[in-house]
Order: C-alpha cells, then sequence, then structure tokens
C-alpha cells in the first residue's frame, strides 16, 4: 500500500513539474514574439520623424533629386523625374540640392514624387542634415512660384 501511494506522489510531482516548464517556456516564446512585433513598429516610428515643435520651420529652394545620383543623374535617357522616382523606388532617398548642400528630405512622398526633378521651394523643420517637409511648391524658371490655374 505505501508503494501505490508513492507512486501517485510520484506521478503528481512529475505532472507538476512538466505543465510549470511547459508554461513557462509558452511565455517565453509569446514574450518573444511579442517583443518582435513590438520592435518593428517602433523602428517604423523612428523612420517616420516627427517634426520638432521647439524647432522653427524654414525654408529651403532646390532641386528635388536622390541620394544615389543627386545633382547628376547616371540615366541619361530617362527625364531627371523618372531618374529620380526610379532610384527612389530601388532604395534611394530622395535629396534636396542647392549648390553644395544636399538635404535629405522626408514627409509626404506622393507629394514629393509628384515634385521630383523640379526645382522648389519646400518649409520644414531641419534636423540633423534632413528636412521634415510640410509643404512643397514648384518654382518656375525665374524663382517664383507658378500662377494657379
Amino acid at each position: 500500500m505505501p508503494e501505490t501511494q508513492r507512486s501517485w506522489l510520484s506521478l503528481l510531482g512529475f505532472f507538476a513539474v512538466i505543465t510549470l516548464g511547459s508554461s513557462l517556456i509558452f511565455a517565453a516564446v509569446f514574450a518573444g514574439v511579442t517583443a518582435v512585433i513590438a520592435g518593428g513598429g517602433a523602428a517604423q516610428a523612428s523612420d517616420d520623424q516627427q517634426v520638432d515643435p521647439i524647432v522653427p520651420a524654414q525654408t529651403f529652394s532646390g532641386i528635388i533629386t536622390d541620394s544615389h545620383c543627386a545633382a547628376r543623374h547616371v540615366d541619361t535617357k530617362r527625364s531627371a523625374a523618372e531618374c529620380t522616382r526610379i532610384c527612389v523606388s530601388n532604395g534611394s532617398k530622395y535629396l534636396l540640392v542647392n549648390g553644395d548642400k544636399n538635404y535629405e528630405i522626408t514627409g509626404d512622398s506622393a507629394q514629393i514624387s509628384q515634385l521630383a526633378g523640379q526645382r522648389v521651394k519646400v518649409t520644414g523643420a531641419l534636423a540633423a542634415g534632413r528636412i521634415k517637409v510640410t509643404s512643397a511648391t514648384a518654382l518656375v524658371a525665374d524663382g517664383t512660384t507658378p500662377p494657379n490655374i
């Protein structure tokens, strides 16, 4: 009789240890998956840089191009706008080039793409060589904004 009771206690102890062990493994896996998912969102948030309310907006002018070609486009068969859009779709960043100054620009990518290859006036906050664009308009040859039609 005592041997039977001991085997029941051993069996209960065994199942208790297995249950606790599997619970710890499940919790660790769940925590890892949660960290990976949350980490991906944090990386995306850092790419979409917020405009610092303390940094005043400034106005810049130049030509919208890309970080691969900069002021000189490699593909001479395409227009500057087409070349810029292709380079950006292949991983380059948009740049605002004015003489020897280059600024990476971020903001509404649809608006920036529409103005690619053109001389523009952009307004935004400059931080660490990057302009967070809040508005952009095309300029005509004499440096003025085109009339609204």
